[in-house]
C-alpha cells in the first residue's frame, strides 16, 4: 500500500553573503541585506492548493485591468512573486491566502552576525544557509507511516545533496531525543520558483514579515501573520541570556518588534554574540 504523501516546500528571502567578489567586507556598505528568512509550508492536498492559485493566475492574466500591468505582461513569464508584483497583484494574491486552508507554514529568520559565521559557518555561506534549512526542518518530520516530499526553490549555491544533509541532520536530531527512533520516508530536490505556484505562498509570507522587520511596515504582516504557524528568531542570542522565547505563535506568543532584541544591520560587528 502506497504511503500518504505529505509535501514541504522551502523558499528563502534575503541572502546568505557577507563578503562580495575578492573576499570584500559587504556589511555596512549599501545594498548589504542584514536578513536571512527560510521559509516552510507544509500542505497534504497539493493539487487544491495549486488549483486555486493556478485559476486566480489565469483569471489576472484574462483580466484587461490587470493583464497590462508591467509584472503580468512580462514577456518572459509571470508568476506570484511579492517583490515584483504590482500593488494591484499583490492585494489578489494576498486576499486569497488569507482565505486559503489546508496547510501550515513555519519561518526562520536569520540575523546576519559577521562573528557567528565566522565561528559556527566557517565563514562558508552554504554552511550558513543549510543550518537554517535544519532548524526549520527539525521537528517537522515526524510520522513514519506517511512519504514526505520535500522540495527546496533553485537558488544559486543549493543542491539536492546539501538538502540532503540538512534533512538527514534534522532526522538525527529528533531521533535522538525519542524514546523508539522511528525511520522517516523522504524525498527531496530542488525545483525552480516560477514552475511551483505553492512556492509563491511562502514568498508572500516572508515578504510582509520582512517588510515589517526592516521597513516598520506592519499593514501587510498583520493581514498574513495568522497564516503564519510558527516564526523562529534562531540568532536572537539576547533572548537566550534573557531565557525569554525566541519562537513565535500567531495565538499564543505573536512575534512583534517590540518582544524581539533590535534588528542591526551592521552584522552585529560591536556586540559579541553568544556562541
Amino acid at each position: 500500500m502506497d504511503k500518504k504523501k505529505i509535501y514541504l516546500f522551502i523558499d528563502e528571502s534575503g541572502d546568505a553573503s557577507f563578503y562580495a567578489k575578492k573576499n570584500k567586507l559587504q556589511v555596512g556598505t549599501e545594498g548589504f541585506q542584514p536578513l536571512l528568512l527560510l521559509g516552510l509550508i507544509i500542505l497534504e492536498d497539493k493539487k487544491e492548493i495549486h488549483k486555486k492559485i493556478k485559476d486566480l493566475q489565469q483569471e489576472i492574466i484574462n483580466d484587461s485591468l490587470y493583464n497590462s500591468l508591467k509584472c503580468v505582461s512580462n514577456p518572459k513569464g509571470w508568476y506570484f512573486h511579492a517583490r515584483n508584483d504590482q500593488p494591484e497583484v499583490r492585494t489578489k494574491f494576498i486576499e486569497l491566502i488569507r482565505k486559503m486552508e489546508g496547510f501550515k507554514s513555519y519561518i526562520v529568520i536569520g540575523r546576519k552576525r559577521l562573528d557567528l559565521f565566522h565561528k559556527k559557518h566557517n565563514k562558508s555561506e552554504s554552511e550558513f544557509y543549510f543550518d537554517m534549512v535544519y532548524h526549520l526542518l527539525k521537528d517537522r518530520l515526524n510520522k513514519e507511516d506517511v512519504y514526505y516530499q520535500i522540495l527546496l526553490s533553485t537558488r544559486a549555491g543549493n543542491s539536492g545533496e546539501k538538502l540532503k544533509n540538512a534533512i538527514e541532520k534534522a532526522i538525527e536530531r529528533d531521533n535522538n531525543k525519542r524514546k523508539t527512533p522511528i525511520t522517516i520516508h523522504y524525498d527531496c530536490r530542488t525545483i525552480p520558483s516560477d514552475k511551483t505556484p505553492e512556492l509563491s505562498i511562502i514568498d508572500y509570507l516572508m515578504w510582509a514579515l520582512q517588510r515589517y522587520i526592516l521597513l516598520k511596515e506592519s499593514r501587510f504582516y498583520d493581514a498574513l501573520v495568522q497564516k503564519m504557524n510558527l516564526i523562529i528568531d534562531l540568532y536572537d542570542f539576547e533572548k537566550f541570556e534573557s531565557k525569554s522565547s525566541n519562537y513565535y505563535h500567531p495565538k499564543k506568543n505573536k512575534f512583534e518588534l517590540e518582544k524581539a532584541s533590535e534588528f542591526k544591520t551592521d552584522g552585529y560587528i560591536n556586540k559579541k554574540s553568544n556562541l
